[in-house]
């Protein structure tokens, strides 16, 4: 069971403009930024299997979540 995850990101700048929102996506792998991984236990190099990954984010009373973003 997963209690918590922090995740670093590498750094980028955007001016948003008044009303403007954003979108969190979250997802199983970025390549090629990251090596995939087709998650069936068998080595990356030459894995012929591939198998749907699923995740969830809870928010709720008992699960909170939250995006932290600095304003500089």
């Amino acid at each position: 069971m997963l209690v918590g995850a922090a995740v670093t990101l590498w750094p980028t700048a955007y001016r948003f403009g008044r009303g403007h929102r954003i979108r969190v996506q979250v997802s199983s792998g970025a390549f090629p930024r990251y090596n995939r991984n087709p998650g069936a236990g068998e080595p990356r190099a030459g894995a012929a299997t591939l198998r749907t990954a699923d995740q969830q984010v809870f928010h709720d009373p008992r699960h909170p979540s939250a995006v932290l973003l600095p304003v500089r």
